[in-house]
C-alpha cells in the first residue's frame, strides 16, 4: 500500500522518510478522484463546529473517524474503502515496524509495537482533541516526570485518517504531536506550485541543543530549533516519521485564499497517554 521500506529512511534531524509517489498511482489518483468535496466538509463543520480540529476555526475543515461524513465516504467510495481497510489493520503497524523499528528504542519509544495489539474498534473522538491541556493532562504529565514507563508495555493500537483541506491563515509552529502517537504520515492531495498558493510549506527543525532525543520538550519555543528541511507540497508526496520528542515539524502560514492545501494525516496511537520517555 505504501511505497517506502527502510532504505529510505533519512536519520537527520530525526528518523523521516519524504516520498514522492508513496500510494501506488493507480489508487491515489481514483482516492483524489472522490476526495471529498467542499459540501462534505461543510456538513461536517455544521455538525461539528470546529471542536476536535487539527487545521483550527475559520482556517480549514477535516473528517476522521468517528464523523458522518467519514462514514458517508467510505459507503460511496471503493477507493476510500481500500485505503482505510489498511490504514486501520495490523499491516500498518508492521509497515512501520519495517521501517522505523530499529530506530524506536533509541528515540525512547515504551511500547511493544505489536501488530496482533491494533484494535480497530477503538476510535478516537474529537472530545478528546483539545487544543489546549486539560487538568486531567497535566496530572498525568506529572505522573510521568516522577514515574517514567518502562521499555515494552503492552498497549492496544489504533489509527487515525484525517482528511484534511487547509484555507488561508492556516499555520503550525516547530511542534511534536500528541505522546500517544508511534507515527505520522502526512500525504498531499495538492501541488501547491501549479495552484499559485503562497506559504503552506512543511519544514522539519532540529533543536540546537545537543542532548538525547528523549530530552527535548514536544512543544519548544522558535528560538530554540534551526530549519533542516522545506518541502513543498506536490501530489502524493508523503511524510513518514515516528513522533519521538525530537520530531519536530511546522508548516508556513498559507497566504493564499485561491486554492486549498488538501491533505491526509495518519497516526498509529497508543491507547494511553503516552508512548514515549
Amino acid at each position: 500500500m505504501l511505497n517506502v521500506s527502510r532504505a529510505d529512511v533519512t536519520q537527520d534531524p530525526f528518523p523521516h522518510v519524504v516520498k514522492q509517489g508513496i500510494i501506488d498511482a493507480e489508487l491515489y489518483q481514483r482516492l483524489r478522484a472522490e476526495f471529498p468535496t467542499q459540501q462534505s466538509f461543510a456538513d461536517q463543520t455544521e455538525q461539528s463546529g470546529s471542536a476536535g480540529s487539527r487545521v483550527g476555526k475559520g482556517t480549514g475543515f477535516d473528517i476522521y473517524r468517528g464523523d458522518d461524513a467519514y462514514e458517508a465516504l467510505l459507503e460511496r467510495s471503493s477507493a476510500w474503502r481500500e485505503f482505510d481497510a489498511w490504514i486501520n489493520s495490523p499491516a500498518f503497524v508492521a509497515k512501520f515496524n519495517e521501517i522505523f523499528g530499529d530506530d524506536l528504542d533509541r528515540l525512547g519509544c515504551v511500547v511493544s509495537v505489536d501488530p496482533e495489539a491494533y484494535e480497530r474498534s477503538n476510535v478516537e473522538g474529537r472530545e478528546l482533541l483539545t487544543e489546549k491541556q486539560t487538568l486531567a493532562d497535566k496530572a498525568r504529565n506529572l505522573t510521568r516526570k516522577f514515574m517514567p514507563g518502562k521499555s515494552g508495555q503492552a498497549v492496544e493500537i489504533f489509527s487515525r485518517l484525517d482528511i484534511e483541506r487547509s484555507v488561508g491563515g492556516y499555520l503550525k509552529p516547530p511542534h511534536c504531536d500528541r505522546k500517544n502517537r508511534l507515527c505520522s504520515l502526512i500525504i498531499y492531495f495538492t501541488d501547491l506550485e501549479a495552484e499559485g498558493v503562497q506559504g503552506g510549506d512543511l519544514s522539519l527543525f532540529r533543536h540546537k541543543s545537543k542532548v538525547d532525543p528523549v530530552q527535548h520538550e514536544r512543544h519548544p519555543r522558535p528560538d530554540d530549533v534551526e530549519t533542516v528541511a522545506t518541502l513543498r507540497p506536490t501530489e502524493n508526496l508523503g511524510v513518514f516519521f515516528p513522533c519521538s520528542n525530537n520530531s519536530y515539524h511546522g508548516v508556513s502560514a498559507l497566504k493564499s485564499q485561491s486554492a486549498a492545501r488538501d491533505f491526509l494525516y495518519i497516526n498509529l496511537s497508543a491507547d494511553q497517554h503516552t508512548a514515549w520517555r
